[in-house]
């Protein structure tokens, strides 16, 4: 018995080494909700535009805050080009943050400013395309203790390294791409913000607006699930332990690149909470609460996610605070204290 367990765990180290197509690791995202993935990953890997402003989150950071928008309006301002990318896709995690951080910086290293969510509770959980689409190395090194996933991402990797090896052998027999193909390519001012059809053909309307009771009900139904803090204060590092390890991963990272990151919040209609763990998120970078949106439900399409009118709000509002020394570079560090 013991010597099958051996093979057995021979045979899964042996398969984490096979290599692959970081490409097509990315592409398995696609036909799904975290669609935008693919795009993020042409976007960084292979479309040589400038970024200057990247903003990494969730959903509702998605469809909050327009990209091309933000840059007119920067480049408006400071008088020369500012290149913004929105990188959010859905679901919280910020394990998947640090993953597509690293993925940025690799081909874009003129950034300047990266703005990540923060949501009411920081997520006790990774995201779910974590283990699709960073390095075998990263996921091995997740946290372990209150992890929930941590054993499932872990027995995932041997399958999804085999997977990928034979898909990159064998790209047309499963209806990946090696190359990068511009005509399938969203382009570089993609707009997060806007309505769009959806890969099971339904169509994801951003310019509804939603009655104030409809909304109030379903955000009111949306806390009453939340689970609160049940470890003491002392206790965060172990409760967020992936939201606190990645965004300290994160935050140097960033110092030794030579670039700053700020943290925004976007409440759900009727509910601008307090931010759990907001000193910690202060004392790495700036901070923007966008409360104001919370009142008005003309600026949601459904209980947490902005439509039109909100992401226009919101985006014009963001321009507004961010600032000439934001969009200015730090001193280069590499190595951190």
């Amino acid at each position: 018995m013991a010597f099958f367990v051996a093979c057995f765990l021979t045979f899964c180290g042996l398969a984490l080494l096979l290599p692959h197509s970081r490409y097509i690791r990315y592409q398995q995202l696609a036909g799904s909700a975290m669609a935008p993935g693919v795009w993020i990953f042409e976007r960084t890997r292979f479309d040589r535009t400038p970024i200057d402003v990247a903003i990494v989150g969730a959903s509702r950071t998605e469809v909050a805050i327009s990209a091309p928008r933000l840059q007119a309006i920067l480049s408006h301002r400071l008088g020369r080009p500012i290149h913004v990318a929105n990188l959010a896709m859905p679901k919280d995690g910020r394990d998947l943050h640090y993953a597509l951080t690293r993925q940025l910086l690799e081909t874009h290293p003129e950034v300047r400013l990266i703005i990540y969510s923060v949501i009411e509770h920081p997520s006790r959980t990774g995201h779910p395309a974590f283990r699709s689409v960073a390095d075998s190395r990263d996921v091995v090194s997740e946290p372990l203790l209150l992890n929930p996933s941590y054993l499932e991402n872990l027995a995932y990797l041997p399958y999804r390294q085999i997977s990928l090896f034979v898909q990159t052998l064998l790209p047309k027999l499963f209806a990946v791409r090696t190359r990068f193909d511009s005509h399938a390519y969203w382009g570089t001012d993609y707009d997060s913000t806007r309505s769009y059809r959806s890969s099971n053909g339904g169509w994801v309307d951003r310019d509804s607006i939603r009655s104030s009771k409809e909304l109030a009900t379903s955000a009111a139904r949306e806390f009453s699930i939340r689970k609160p803090r049940f470890l003491p204060t002392s206790g965060r590092d172990y409760e967020y332990a992936i939201e606190r390890q990645y965004t300290e991963k994160i935050y140097h990272l960033a110092r030794q690149h030579g670039m700053k990151i700020a943290f925004i919040y976007l409440p759900v209609y009727a509910h601008a909470a307090p931010i759990e763990d907001l000193d910690f998120y202060r004392s790495k970078g700036r901070y923007f609460n966008a409360s104001f949106m919370a009142g008005d439900f003309r600026n949601y399409s459904d209980y947490g996610h902005a439509n039109r009118i909100g992401s226009a709000r919101v985006t014009d509002w963001l321009a507004g605070q961010l600032s000439m020394d934001d969009l200015n570079r730090p001193p280069s560090r590499r190595s951190v204290d």
